[in-house]
C-alpha cells in the first residue's frame, strides 16, 4: 500500500452485507485466514453458515456489516450477535467479527465499523452494546467503551468491553 493509501480514511460506506452478498466469499477467505482455529477445518466454526444467516436479516440479529472502499470493494467487516465470549454473562448485542485486512489497517475503517456498528445496535433498539476482544482494545476505548471484566479463554485472556448507546429514532 502506497503512503497515500495508509493515510486516507478508507470507507466510502458501510452497508449491511445483504445490500453485497456478492462479497460473502471474500469475507468467508478473510475469517477463515483471521480465525483458523475457530473457522478452519478442525475449528467448530463455519464461517459460510455465520455469513448466510447475516443475509436474511429479519430486523434481529445477526447483522454483518461491510465497509467498501470508493469502488465498492471489501476492506473491512463487523458483525452483531447475541452470542459471543461473555454473552452467558452480559445478554444482548455483542460487536463480533472485527476484521479489517492487514493492508487496509491504520486508515480508520476499524474505528468507522464500529460507530457503524454502534449505530445499527441502537437502532435495532438496544440500549447498550458489548465486545470481547484480545486485541483491539485501543479501538473501543477511542469510542468510549468501558472495559468491565476478562474472560478466561482457551486461547487467553478476553478483556470484556461495554458501550451505553444513544437512543436511536430511526
Amino acid at each position: 500500500m502506497s503512503g497515500d493509501q495508509a493515510n486516507r480514511f478508507f470507507p466510502a460506506r458501510v452497508t449491511a452485507l445483504e445490500n453485497v452478498p456478492q462479497a460473502c466469499g471474500l469475507l468467508e477467505t478473510w475469517y477463515l485466514d483471521e480465525w483458523p482455529a475457530w473457522y478452519g477445518r478442525e475449528g467448530p466454526g463455519d464461517a459460510r453458515q455465520d455469513l448466510t444467516a447475516c443475509l436474511e436479516f429479519d430486523g434481529r440479529l445477526p447483522r454483518c456489516l461491510v465497509a467498501l472502499d470508493e469502488a465498492s470493494t471489501p476492506v473491512g467487516t463487523v458483525s452483531l450477535r447475541k452470542i459471543s465470549p461473555g454473552s452467558d454473562q452480559y445478554p444482548g448485542a455483542w460487536l463480533t467479527a472485527l476484521l479489517v485486512p492487514p493492508e487496509f489497517r491504520r486508515s480508520g475503517v476499524g474505528t468507522r465499523l464500529i460507530a457503524a456498528a454502534e449505530q445499527e445496535a441502537g437502532r435495532l433498539g438496544f440500549s447498550e452494546i458489548f465486545s470481547t476482544t484480545a486485541s483491539a482494545q485501543s479501538l473501543l476505548l477511542r469510542r468510549d467503551w468501558v472495559s468491565l471484566d476478562v474472560l478466561k479463554a482457551p486461547s487467553g485472556a478476553l478483556e470484556i468491553f461495554r458501550k451505553p448507546l444513544e437512543p436511536s429514532h430511526a
